[in-house]
């Protein structure tokens, strides 16, 4: 039995595809130990492996973060760098004696490609986001003296050098943390430029286990019709003018409704809900999804897997980080549409799901798409590379 550390971050779409993979590994002997927050500590240990608690520190790093300017993508690797500051050390207090074999860490979360180097140790990177093989920018917009943000961030960088004792850090060692083995949650047919990795990056697809509550009653109320399943994501959901917008759009409609809206939203605010829609703070989306016909999504790249291994096209309202570039993959290959927050209306809204519900090609592609992370084999293959890496 080896003694396998996994290191992610706090964010359900980073977190949810690896727990399979966790209880695979658990069912095969070995022994894993999982960091994140606490509020995936039920989930972690559901899945059979050891929670620890990044603590305090953390908390305190997210609530006091500011960026130093507005760049999107230096302000994205200012974050990634300094919380990667926040947590290695704690990490390696806390495990200091574990005896660790191998180190799972996710591609930008969390520290763990720090980790392996400072135990030389060897490690397996978790990318739940489309996979890079190359810089996101022009290579002359990383160099020292382009902009004061990325000057700031060589400095930050040097500094967390020093701290680790480790030298010649780059950018992309803290942006995309790659590994000899990179194992990308998604199917290589949906991957951007797929055929362009080389054999380091493993498509393994989607991993699913069933996360619902099996007696819910929303369930038996989807069992008939014509179902469309809106949702913004567990993050930046907290959109009432999108909502209202959508009750608009389908309210006395021949489509029932569920929109699942989180808890950053009044509830009351509602006011008199159409029969036909159920408003819920959260709902058990892989259930939903298996009864959907139309998901009209925020498009981040864990939600769309999920719709698409089901043959659900989607709707998309990308809104940040790699939304934009998974809603427009997702146009490319026919398996559903995009729109803008700013330029919803109802009647877009009512066009765009008659135009899904109307061409078969949609469902066709998602169908499609859906095989594909099928046949790659999901979380079994994932821990098949795993252990062969490991030795």
């Amino acid at each position: 039995m080896s003694k396998i550390l996994f290191l992610n971050g706090n964010a359900h779409g980073h977190m949810n595809p690896t727990l399979p993979l966790v209880k695979e590994l658990v069912c095969r002997g070995q022994e894993v130990i999982y960091f994140s927050t606490a509020e995936f500590k039920q989930k972690i240990e559901a899945a059979g492996a050891e929670f620890i608690d990044y603590g305090f520190q953390l908390k305190q790093f997210f609530e006091g973060y500011r960026p130093s300017g507005e760049h999107p993508f230096y302000s994205l690797v200012e974050f990634i760098i300094k919380m990667d500051r926040t947590v290695v050390p704690l990490v390696m207090e806390k495990i200091k004696d574990a005896g660790i074999d191998l180190i799972i860490h996710d591609a930008m979360l969390g520290g763990g490609n720090i980790v392996a180097r400072m135990l030389k140790l060897p490690a397996v990177c978790s990318c739940t986001s489309f996979a890079m093989n190359k810089p996101p920018l022009p290579l002359h917009m990383l160099e020292p003296g382009f902009h004061p943000q990325l000057d700031l961030l060589y400095k930050e960088l040097e500094e967390a050098g020093k701290e680790w004792n480790l030298d010649n850090l780059e950018i992309m060692d803290i942006f995309f943390k790659r590994e000899y083995l990179n194992l990308v949650f998604t199917s290589k047919m949906f991957q951007p430029e797929g055929e362009s990795f080389d054999e380091s990056f493993r498509f393994v697809g989607l991993s699913i286990l069933a996360r619902a509550e099996k007696n819910d009653s929303l369930l038996e109320e989807l069992d008939t019709g014509t179902i469309i399943y809106i949702s913004l994501g567990t993050i930046n959901n907290q959109y009432m003018d999108f909502y209202t917008k959508c009750m608009e759009a389908f309210g006395g409609q021949k489509y029932k409704v569920i929109m699942s809206v989180g808890n950053k939203v009044d509830m009351a605010a509602f006011g008199e809900i159409p029969g036909n829609i159920i408003i819920r703070n959260h709902v058990p989306q892989l259930e939903v999804l298996k009864r959907t016909s139309v998901f009209i999504s925020h498009c981040g790249l864990n939600s769309v897997n999920e719709a698409l291994y089901y043959g659900v096209p989607v709707i998309a309202v990308p809104q940040a980080n790699d939304q934009p570039m998974v809603a427009h993959r997702l146009v490319n290959l026919g398996a559903g549409l995009s729109m803008k927050m700013s330029e919803i209306t109802p009647e877009l809204l009512r066009d765009y799901v008659t135009q899904i519900l109307t061409n078969g090609s949609y469902k066709q592609k998602s169908i499609e798409l859906g095989n594909s992370f099928i046949q790659a084999g999901g979380y079994k293959i994932a821990a098949d590379y795993i252990l062969q890496h490991k030795g």
